[in-house]
């Protein structure tokens, strides 16, 4: 008796095909501003690239003059090793708060559990705008204006990633805790030798996105950090590109806009795998 092969399924189907077009739609959307930036970079200041349209640079020597000279920027050195100081505090400090109070909310049960946990995700829906203010009278009255702390601390009660580490320790088997608990461990050590080593993707996940919300965060820094070795990179960014600037030309702009973006890139192509992997894993249960 022959068994009949089922035909493989083709690449070219009209549903197929209406994915990748959207999905090459997506993709160009979000990798023409950096072409831009590159292409303008890296070209001659008398040539108008908007003029005079070129596919590729022209000028790679213009393009590293102006990265020169943004790196001769003492501020905008500074402004780096702010940004990466104040998204590591915040991070680590929203990892410790939101993977304890996840712990909580996905292994076990108390009074008013469930609501407790919507008013928390409801804060996501709210604009940073909203409580800007209320956050920086808070500040204000701790005295942590123009400090480290008064910058990270407020980012530190992260909705989202008490959303994610949640959502993966929900995934957690109960049976472990419990015979861990017969084992004579206490409630401290279930959470850090068996929640935690568990869940370091959704761990690493959750750091990584409030690294690069902390990188990418104008608003908050503009009200609260008035010093200018306390601004971080989108402070200094921000004067490289301000409409009112004349100090500096448009391919200087560009290089302080280019260089701003290479860490948080290299972050994510370096940890692709484990953020995409954290975020699958973060909505399965069971």
């Amino acid at each position: 008796m022959k068994v009949k092969k089922l035909s493989p399924r083709k690449w070219y189907s009209p549903e197929r095909l209406l994915f990748l077009l959207i999905a090459a739609a997506w993709a160009f959307v979000a990798v023409f501003p950096m072409y831009m930036v590159i292409n303008i970079l890296f070209s001659p200041r008398s040539d108008a690239v908007f003029v005079n349209f070129h596919w590729l640079p022209t000028s790679l020597t213009e393009g590293l003059s102006s990265i020169q000279r943004v790196l001769k920027d003492s501020q905008f050195i500074s402004g780096t090793l702010v940004s990466v100081a104040y998204g590591v505090f915040q991070a680590l400090g929203m990892l410790l708060i939101a993977s304890m109070a996840a712990f909580e909310f996905s292994l076990f049960e108390f009074p008013g559990k469930r609501p407790l946990f919507l008013i928390a995700l409801s804060s996501m829906m709210i604009p940073q705008a909203v409580t800007i203010i209320p956050a920086f009278r808070v500040v204000i009255s701790l005295g942590w204006v123009n400090t480290l702390q008064g910058l990270a601390v407020p980012g530190m009660a992260s909705a989202s990633g008490l959303f994610i580490l949640t959502q993966f320790m929900e995934t957690i088997p109960k049976e472990l805790l419990h015979s861990a608990s017969i084992d004579g461990a206490n409630h401290f050590t279930q959470y850090w030798r068996i929640a935690l080593p568990l869940s370091k993707n959704s761990i690493l996940t959750a750091g990584i996105l409030c690294f690069l919300g902390a990188w990418g965060n104008l608003m908050w820094p503009l009200v609260v950090i008035s010093l200018p070795n306390l601004q971080p990179m989108s402070y200094v960014v921000t004067k490289y590109a301000s409409a009112f600037s004349t100090l500096y030309p448009l391919n200087v702009q560009l290089a302080a806009m280019f260089l701003a973006s290479i860490p948080p890139l290299i972050l994510f192509v370096v940890f692709q795998r484990f953020i995409i992997n954290g975020i699958a894993t973060s909505g399965l249960k069971g």
